[in-house]
């Protein structure tokens, strides 16, 4: 028995393994990364764009298998900025039929990825988190999903947003207290609808509407020191 084709793909037991996993929307998205991607690295670079057209599925469509493939661990991405470039996929070692050399994507270490996460974190004034061992079991989780620094930078960045928004309007009066908060605005940010000048906006707003906040708090602040002062003249006369 020949081959007709030399150009073959080893669909072993990686490929069985994923049948069993996903649906069949993202099922088939996968399996035309693996016919795609280069066999020596697992790696394929093409946008959601140019995906969505081949595979006849809207971009949305293309976006929720994506998430899919990551939560089951079986694909890792460097996202474009936006839909209309290229997204750079790997098929992670488990689902993939051949060796290869280490992978170029996600080469940080963990501590390193927690320890970035925290430091961004820190920078804000909204946040009140002690990273206790649940918090880090939430980052370890982020780890495990293979999302990428730039996508979490990015939720947390969107969500403290919100958050001054809500705390200037007054709608609510507390800080965030776990990196946990953020977990809807890490899928939301992948959505390959979103223009790409979008998050040259977002990091300007947010220092804006961090400063605004600490103004208020400050006077806020200063107007209960003078009124407690004020009460406390008025019981020594």
């Amino acid at each position: 028995m020949e081959i007709k084709n030399s150009n073959w793909f080893a669909a072993g037991p990686e490929i069985q393994k994923a049948l069993l996993l996903l649906s069949d929307g993202a099922f088939r998205l996968y399996f035309y990364i693996c016919l795609n991607a280069s066999r020596k690295t697992g790696r394929i670079s093409i946008s959601y764009l140019d995906l969505a057209t081949r595979l006849g599925r809207s971009r949305r469509s293309i976006a929720s298998h994506f998430n899919e493939l990551r939560q089951q661990g079986i694909c890792r991405m460097n996202p474009a900025v936006n839909q209309h470039h290229r997204t750079e996929i790997e098929v992670c070692d488990e689902f993939w039929p051949y060796t290869r050399a280490n992978s170029s994507i996600g080469r940080a270490e963990n501590e390193q990825y927690l320890t970035h996460i925290k430091a961004f974190l820190a920078k804000r004034a909204c946040v009140r988190s002690d990273f206790e061992a649940a918090e880090e079991g939430v980052i370890a989780n982020f780890i495990a999903q293979q999302i990428p620094l730039r996508q979490i930078e990015r939720a947390i960045a969107l969500g403290c947003c919100r958050k001054y928004v809500s705390l200037l309007n007054g709608t609510d009066s507390g800080p965030i207290f776990s990196i946990a908060y953020f977990r809807e605005v890490i899928e939301e940010v992948c959505d390959p609808e979103i223009p790409s000048g979008y998050w040259s906006y977002v990091m300007p707003e947010l220092e804006n509407l961090e400063r605004k906040w600490l103004t208020k708090q400050k006077e806020t602040a200063d107007a209960k020191h003078a009124i407690a002062a004020e009460q406390k003249n008025k019981e020594t006369r």
